[in-house]
C-alpha cells in the first residue's frame, strides 16, 4: 500500500507542474471596453460593431430603455476586446440622399440599412446622420464630374416652393424632378434644398416675394413657458408649452418654420414627435415645435409637466393645440423666441 502511495505522488505533481506551467496566454480572459456613443449611433449598430448583443449592453450598463442613448455617453462592452472596425463602413447623409441610393451605391439593400440602423422609416432621414453600412459595404467609385449639358441645372428651394411650382416654372414635369433627385417624398422637400433640373429651358422670372405665413407669427417666452399665436396683428392662441431644459436649453432667435413633418421620429431619443414644425438646426439635429413626444413603448413622455422646461430643446405643445398649430402654420412663418 505504500509503495502504491509513493508510485502516485510523482504523477500528481508532474500534472500540478505542467499546469502552473502552461503560459497564462492559454487561458485569456476577456476584457471590457468603453465605447463613446456619436452623434446618430444606437444600440443595435454599436452591438453589431463589438460582436455582442444590445442586451448585453444594455445589462452592462443598466440601462433602463434601450432606445435612450446620448452624445458622449460612455459605455461599457462586455466580452470584448476591440472593435470589429474592418467589417463596418459608416456614411454621413447628404442633402438630397435617400436610403435607396445610398444602399445602390454601397451594394446593399435598403432594407438592410433600415435593419441595421434601427430605422422607424426608410423614407426619414436627415442631413448629417451616421448610418452604418452593413456588411462592410466597399465605398462607392468617387463619379468623374461632367461638364452638364444644355438642359441640366440646378435650383436652390425658396420657402413656399412645392415640386410642382419648381417644375412649372423650369417647364419639366414634377416626376422628373422627383426622379433625378431620389425624392423619396415629393412633397418634403426644403429651403435651401439643391435640385437637379433636367431636360427643362431657362426658368421664368421668379415672382415678387411674398414670404409665407408674413401675416401670422408665432412668439415663444422662455420664462413664461407660453407661446402666443398671432394673425393679422391679434392673438389668436394662447398656450402653455414647455422648452428646453437646463443644459438642452431652447436657444433664443428670431426664426421661421423650416420643415413640416405629420410623425416625425426623433432617432437620438427613440421618441416619435406628432404634428413636428422644424425652426432651427443645432448642430446635425433639428430642433423644432411638436405634440408631447411618444416612447417606444407607447407612454406619453414629459405628460403632465408642460409648463415647465423639460425638453431635450424643443418646443412642447398639448396632442390638440400641436395639431391646431401643424394646420394653421405654413413653411416661412416667423417664429420669435424670447426671454
Amino acid at each position: 500500500m505504500s509503495k502504491l502511495r509513493i508510485l502516485h505522488v510523482p504523477v500528481v505533481v508532474s500534472v500540478l507542474l505542467l499546469v502552473t506551467a502552461l503560459p497564462l496566454a492559454a487561458f485569456p480572459e476577456r476584457q471590457s471596453t468603453i465605447h463613446v456613443v456619436q452623434a446618430g449611433e444606437h444600440l443595435t449598430a454599436i452591438a453589431n460593431r463589438y460582436g455582442t448583443t444590445p442586451q448585453a449592453i444594455a445589462s452592462a450598463n443598466n440601462l433602463v430603455n434601450m432606445n435612450l442613448l446620448y452624445v458622449g455617453q460612455r459605455l461599457t462592452i462586455p466580452g470584448s476586446t476591440s472593435p470589429a472596425v474592418q467589417s463596418n463602413t459608416y456614411y454621413v447623409v447628404d442633402p438630397g440622399d435617400t436610403l435607396s441610393a445610398i444602399a445602390a451605391s454601397y451594394g446593399t439593400t435598403t432594407q438592410a440599412l433600415v435593419d441595421a440602423n434601427g430605422l422607424a422609416s426608410a423614407n426619414l432621414i436627415y442631413v448629417g446622420q451616421r448610418l452604418l453600412i452593413p456588411g462592410g459595404g466597399s465605398a462607392p467609385a468617387p463619379s468623374t464630374p461632367s461638364t452638364p449639358s444644355s438642359t441640366t441645372g440646378y435650383y436652390t428651394v425658396q420657402a413656399g416652393d412645392t415640386v410642382s411650382s419648381i417644375a412649372v416654372r423650369h417647364g419639366v414635369t414634377a416626376w422628373t424632378i422627383v426622379n433625378a433627385n431620389h425624392l423619396a417624398n415629393p412633397n418634403f422637400i426644403y429651403v435651401g434644398q439643391r435640385l437637379v433640373i433636367q431636360g427643362g429651358s431657362s426658368p421664368a422670372p421668379a415672382p415678387a416675394p411674398q414670404p409665407s405665413g408674413s401675416n401670422k407669427r408665432i412668439v415663444i417666452d422662455l420664462s413664461e413657458q407660453h407661446m402666443y399665436v398671432y394673425q393679422d396683428g391679434g392673438l389668436l392662441w394662447s398656450w402653455v408649452t414647455s422648452t428646453g431644459m437646463p443644459g438642452a436649453a431652447t436657444i433664443p432667435g428670431n426664426f421661421q418654420v423650416l420643415t413640416k413633418v405629420p410623425n416625425a421620429y426623433a432617432y437620438t431619443w427613440g421618441l416619435q414627435m406628432p404634428y413636428w414644425l422644424g425652426i432651427y438646426w443645432a448642430g446635425s439635429l433639428q430642433n423644432g415645435i411638436h405634440a408631447l413626444p411618444i416612447m417606444a413603448d407607447g407612454r406619453i413622455l414629459w405628460d403632465g409637466y408642460l409648463g415647465q422646461p423639460v425638453s431635450y430643446g424643443c418646443i412642447i405643445l398639448s396632442t390638440e393645440n400641436a395639431q391646431t398649430l401643424y394646420n394653421w402654420a405654413d413653411v416661412g412663418t416667423p417664429v420669435d423666441i424670447q426671454y
